[in-house]
């Protein structure tokens, strides 16, 4: 792998390290808070591109998306929060939905791997802290 392809899921692996480990420390209910904060973010940038993509039929695509990891942020702190987790672990395939030209918002190439590999280790990092650990 050649060191350009490798970037995105270096700085994806800083990301991760500056944020997951910190929720072992914390209250478990401030832990799902930001947590649900991560999921609403993340999704939101995808509101973003479509912005910016121009094309309305695909920023009202974005906007549904966003909408609904929005609406699970909001499921797992008002019923379980193991729906946050899955939700940041489930937005990996949104991200992955993003490599076909074809699908959603023109989004850099860098940024799919970037954000699914914190999406993968961070929704599956939160379920051991918050249920194993």
């Amino acid at each position: 792998m050649q060191a350009e392809a490798k970037r995105p899921y270096l700085m994806g692996t800083g990301v991760i390290g500056l944020t997951l480990p910190l929720h072992p420390f914390l209250p478990f209910d401030l832990s799902v808070q930001i947590a649900a904060l991560l999921l609403a973010l993340i999704a939101g940038a995808y509101i973003g591109f479509g912005a910016a993509d121009g094309r309305v039929n695909v920023f009202f695509g974005e906007l549904a998306g966003a909408g609904m990891f929005g609406g699970a942020a909001l499921l797992g702190l008002i019923w379980q929060p193991w729906i946050i987790a899955v939700g940041i672990f489930a937005h990996a395939f949104w991200d992955f939905l993003h490599l076909n030209d074809n699908f959603g918002a023109r989004i850099p190439k860098w940024y799919i791997p970037f954000c699914a590999w914190i999406d993968i280790a961070v929704g599956i990092g939160l379920l051991v802290i918050w249920y194993v650990i």
